[in-house]
């Protein structure tokens, strides 16, 4: 057996990333910022571009 941690964590994601090392993780759950929905965030994604810039 292995110690599970789980831990909540609320900010940008691409800064709090950033604290940790490379592989660090086996799963990540994050709320995703629904394209274009939100126009002041995440650059005003457009939904055709949405998967490639959540995969990058």
């Amino acid at each position: 057996m292995f110690e599970v941690k789980t831990e909540i964590r609320q900010g940008d994601c691409l800064e709090i990333l950033k604290e940790y090392p490379d592989n660090f993780f086996d799963l990540i759950v994050t709320s995703p910022p629904y394209a274009d929905r939100r126009k002041n965030s995440y650059g005003g994604i457009k939904p055709s571009e949405y998967v490639d810039w959540f995969i990058t």
